[in-house]
């Protein structure tokens, strides 16, 4: 379990696969982020293309910690949404953060920036990442505001600058194009160099 301020991020499991699918792209939050009217390139995938394309098992079992794992966001003892990090097909110590809500009431309480930055500390520390990515859609302006509270940054970088190169021509436009992908990355301090300048000052 990771702790935030807000909330909990619990390691999802495969039973929870379903839940996780139906409130990404099954949801009132869906409108955000995929299908039409505002998404038509973003079709809406079937069960099973979410489990082979977006969220195989390793995500819900642990079993490839290095490539990915996904969390439930619990706050009052309840879920409110999912976040995940993937890295597979990055360039070493960076991963790329994935998050939405159950529904619009789990949404404008601050969950999701504590939900990142919680992710964000956890991935630090456990696996060594010294950059975060997260690729929303560019006029998602509700998300960016999220992911800046959070401390990510835009960048004018394009996708392909974090990829390894067999995934290039997979990912290397961003899920909404070149010019409808916003990248946002934050730096994460090497905990080692930040406890040496503590000790100087």
């Amino acid at each position: 379990m990771i702790k935030g301020a807000k909330v909990r991020l619990v390691p999802a499991a495969l039973k929870d696969r379903q839940n996780i699918y139906r409130w990404c792209f099954h949801s009132e939050t869906t409108k955000s982020h995929s299908g039409p009217p505002d998404y038509p390139e973003i079709p809406i995938p079937s069960y099973e293309e979410f489990c082979k394309q977006y969220y195989e098992d390793y995500f819900f079992t642990g079993s490839r910690p290095k490539d990915g794992r996904g969390f439930l966001i619990m706050a009052g003892g309840e879920p409110v949404g999912f976040t995940s990090y993937s890295a597979f097909h990055l360039k070493p110590a960076r991963a790329e953060l994935d998050i939405w809500m159950k529904n619009e009431a789990a949404c404008g309480k601050g969950y999701g920036t504590d939900a990142v930055q919680a992710l964000g500390a956890f991935l630090r520390e456990a696996l060594a990442i010294r950059e975060l990515i997260i690729a929303p859609a560019a006029k998602n302006t509700r998300a960016v505001r999220s992911y800046e509270k959070a401390g990510f940054v835009r960048t004018g970088r394009p996708m392909r600058d974090f990829l390894l190169e067999d995934y290039l021509s997979q990912y290397g436009d961003g899920d909404y194009g070149t010019g409808g992908t916003a990248i946002l990355v934050k730096r994460l301090a090497d905990p080692q160099s930040e406890g040496e300048s503590h000790e100087k000052s």
